[in-house]
């Protein structure tokens, strides 16, 4: 029975190498946790809607964008590397 062929390459990247572009996730977490700070107000409203909702409806909008460029400028995505999991290096597993 011929094995299975996966179009996944063999090489990982580590965190460190892809850290830079990880960083751009905590942007949305940032946004929502400033909001009580920075939205928190009824007035202006914005197209009929109070400005912290509205806020976080440019917030919540904006997270897939941002999603999208970690995984433009993230290499380990960009070339579909396995994604490393330190439990995949057990070196008690004998199989």
């Amino acid at each position: 029975m011929p094995e299975p062929t996966s179009d996944v390459p063999d090489h990982s990247y580590p965190l460190r190498r892809r850290g830079r572009a990880l960083w751009l996730l905590a942007l949305p977490v940032l946004l929502y946790c400033l909001a009580p700070f920075v939205a928190n107000r009824i007035e202006p409203r914005v197209f009929g809607i109070p400005f912290l909702i509205c806020y976080l409806l440019v917030v919540t909008v904006s997270t897939g964008p941002i999603v999208g460029l970690v995984a433009r400028f993230d290499p380990a995505y960009r070339e579909g590397a396995a994604e490393f999991v330190p439990v995949d290096d057990d070196s008690r597993d004998p199989a």
